[in-house]
Parts: structure tokens; C-alpha cells; sequence
């Protein structure tokens, strides 16, 4: 295992790990979802072994999402306080493309993006808003209809009373307030970023799986894509059945050259015992390919 850095083009200074496989052609690089990191989640293990063993080296990377409130060093010599907590997510597109910047000076030629929860809907965002990316494939793992979430009949109220608070904050001039009141049970959003994410306006509805709307960036997609969800999955099963999210989802990738959906029985939102049955799907699809 290597340490990086990379610099996004706004100036945050980006830590990741990359584990090479022999062959430094084919990489596969990671974003994680909301408030993650390279480290906790329970396909890691699995992948940081198979893919390289199988000609595929895997970077997983910070993003200006990871953890809830994260201090990042600047290239002019500067420290930012961004996390979850304050992250935009139109700035994925920074985060992103240092990643494959970094994987591209380090000589890899085949780039697939993987992303997991809030992770895939940045990739797809990344896709539809850069010319000429470059990259050969997608991996999404849970693709959550994070707008359908915090509308669900579970999360609707906290809903509301975050984005009321919000919109009061920023009003009063305090947008970067810490908002009292959580989202999802666990998460805590200064009052610009709850509204950047969840609010009318809001860039995140890609995967609207009980509607129409919001699904253009997805039918835009034109190269292969392998997605996963799984029975007990709650980034998904809160909004609709995973095996009819998958279904639908791939009719809506409908200029996807070529893909793929899976459903685990019993695998949850991190696919915790499932990294080696992924790390396997997804060498046959991008190795057939």
C-alpha cells in the first residue's frame, strides 16, 4: 500500500491509499459516501486484496465530504474546515477529477470510477459535467435516492425540521451554522450545506426511483455500469424494494453500451460479508469488457 496526495484545482491538499496490482495500467478509484473515509468500510478489506491480485490496482480517497468536519491543508499553506458537515456537492467535480488526475501522472491508462451511497451519485454528476473524462466504467454500490430518503415516510419529519432551521439560519446571516437537529439519526449539517443538499434546488435527485423526474444524467450515461444493492439495504429499501430500484435503474441507463445490476439477499447498506462476492461480479464485468 502506497500513501498519496493529490491537489484538487481549487487548492485542497487530498490524502488516499492506493494498493497496486503488477500491471499499473488498470485502476479502479473510490468515492465514498456521506461523512466516510478510505478506511471503515466493509468491502475495503476484500477489494484492497482482489482487484490488485486480478490486474487492478484500487485508490480509495478522501473528498471534501469525508467525516463530518475534516480540516484540510491547502496548497498555499492554508487549513480548511470542510467535512460533511460543509460540504457542496457540486465541488465533487474537484475532488473527482484530482484523483484521476493523480492516477493518470502515475501512468494508469484504463480508469474505472467506483462510487458507494452518496458516492455514485457525485460519479454520475462528474460524468454529465466534464467533457472528455476519460473514463472506461462505473461501479456503483447502493445508488441512494438520497432526495426520496429525506422524504420517506421514516425521515420526512426530521426533514422538514432541518430544512426549516436552515433556511432560518441563512436568512439571519448564518449559514455556516451547525444545524440542532439531525438527518438520517446521525448526520449534522451546518445550515448552507443541508440546503445545498436536500433543498429545492438541490443538484442530488439523479436517482428518483418513485418518479420521473431527475433521471436525465442517468439516460446520458454512455458506458458500461455494474451496480449492487442488497435485501436490507436502507440507503435504498426506505424509498422502494431494492430488486425494483435495480430494475429500474437499468432500464433508466438506456445509452449504457452495457450493464448490470445485482441484488444480495440479506446484504445491507455497507455490505458488510459481500466484498468478496463484488470484488468478483465486478472483475468478470470489467474484464469482459
Amino acid at each position: 500500500m502506497k500513501n498519496l496526495k493529490a491537489n484538487t484545482s481549487d487548492g485542497l491538499i487530498l490524502s488516499g491509499q492506493l494498493f497496486e496490482s503488477e500491471l499499473k495500467e488498470n485502476i479502479i478509484i473510490n468515492v465514498h459516501g456521506m461523512a466516510g473515509d478510505m478506511y471503515i468500510d466493509a468491502f475495503y478489506p476484500a477489494m484492497e486484496e482482489d482487484y490488485p491480485i486480478n490486474g487492478w490496482s484500487f485508490l480509495s480517497g478522501e473528498n471534501r465530504g469525508t467525516h463530518v468536519i475534516t480540516q484540510f491543508n491547502t496548497t498555499d499553506g492554508n487549513i480548511k474546515n470542510i467535512g460533511d458537515a460543509f460540504e457542496k456537492f457540486e465541488d465533487c467535480i474537484y475532488d473527482i477529477q484530482a484523483w484521476i488526475d493523480k492516477a493518470r501522472e502515475l501512468g494508469y491508462k484504463r480508469i474505472w470510477l467506483q462510487g458507494h451511497s452518496l458516492g455514485p451519485l457525485k460519479v454520475a454528476y462528474f460524468i454529465d459535467n466534464t467533457k472528455n473524462h476519460g473514463i472506461e466504467g462505473l461501479i456503483w454500490l447502493s445508488p441512494s435516492d438520497m432526495i426520496g430518503l429525506v422524504n420517506s415516510e421514516e425521515d420526512h419529519l426530521d426533514h422538514q425540521i432541518c430544512l426549516t432551521q436552515a433556511k432560518e439560519f441563512v436568512a439571519n446571516g448564518n449559514g455556516d451554522r451547525l444545524l440542532e437537529h439531525l438527518i438520517f439519526g446521525c448526520y449534522i449539517l451546518s445550515a448552507n450545506s443541508y440546503i445545498n443538499l436536500f433543498g429545492e434546488d438541490s443538484k442530488m435527485n439523479i436517482f428518483n426511483y418513485k418518479g420521473e423526474e431527475g433521471w436525465e444524467i442517468v439516460r446520458d450515461i454512455n458506458i458500461p455500469v455494474i451496480s449492487f444493492s442488497g435485501t436490507n439495504d436502507d440507503g435504498i429499501m426506505s424509498v422502494i424494494e431494492p430488486h425494483k430500484a435495480m430494475e429500474i435503474l437499468k432500464t433508466k441507463l438506456e445509452n449504457s453500451p452495457r450493464k448490470k445490476t445485482i441484488v444480495y439477499e440479506g446484504a445491507d447498506h455497507g455490505f458488510d460479508g459481500f466484498g468478496n462476492d463484488i470484488t468478483k461480479e465486478v472483475l468478470e464485468f470489467i474484464n469482459s469488457y
